[in-house]
């Protein structure tokens, strides 16, 4: 891979970062944890694929027809989102859960947007070897930012979840974690049913869908940004 490809494969998914670290006004998190974050997130990647391609070959075939809107569906929803959020949010919580840095609300967000980058950074590397310029670009302004904003929903849910175990609201705090998973889930699911139909119709929806998608959570992580408090008085 040339330079040039490269920078247009990595750059992206860290200047999406660097977006969201800008916004984080209360107290910058550690540089070492945001790489380290970074890291984790592109090697639970590599997890991820093992257990997609199980999906596909021992469940999914076994089950459903490939071409159908059926298999379609179960691959976006479970094959695909499912497993990929799961590793996210499951490095997320190793990681920053009990970390003495985590004391605002908006560092949630900060956290999970690394991990998303992390994972869509390299997951973008195997596409763009593969496919060249064309993969780079659009994916460029589709699935990297689509990972960072499944990130942002994902934080905002996480960040409510540890401010609410300090309060001792403990289901509350299992719900929120709960909807940590579902909501990226959800999006990332829909998201990758309006490709996987490959039907014209569908590829409107998701056109329409991602830019709808991309101005909530432009709105909505630039509120929580003004409006971030530590997680513990």
């Amino acid at each position: 891979m040339d330079d040039i490809l490269m920078a247009v494969t990595v750059l992206p998914g860290l200047a999406f970062v660097y977006y969201i670290y800008q916004l984080d006004k209360k107290e910058k998190e550690p540089t070492d944890l945001l790489v380290k974050l970074l890291g984790l997130g592109a090697l639970s990647c590599i997890p991820v694929v093992i257990f997609e391609l199980l999906a596909e070959k021992m469940i999914l075939e076994e089950f459903l027809y490939p071409g159908t809107v059926e298999y379609a569906f179960v691959e976006a929803f479970l094959g695909v989102a499912l497993i990929e959020e799961f590793a996210k949010l499951y490095v997320l919580k190793k990681f920053t859960w009990t970390h003495p840095a985590f004391t605002h609300h908006f560092d949630a967000i900060v956290y999970a947007v690394c991990v998303s980058m992390g994972f869509a950074i390299l997951e973008n590397i195997f596409y763009v070897l593969d496919g060249g310029f064309t993969i780079a670009f659009s994916r460029a302004v589709t699935s990297i930012p689509g990972h960072g904003v499944f990130g942002i929903f994902m934080g905002i849910y996480y960040g409510y979840a540890k401010e609410q175990l300090h309060r001792m609201q403990r289901q509350q705090k299992d719900e929120n974690l709960r909807i940590a998973l579902i909501m990226p889930t959800l999006l990332h699911g829909f998201y990758d049913f309006c490709i996987l139909t490959d039907d014209e119709t569908m590829m409107g929806i998701f056109l329409i869908f991602i830019i709808v998608l991309y101005i909530i959570a432009f709105i909505k992580v630039r509120e929580m940004s003004k409006q971030d408090h530590q997680i513990y008085y």
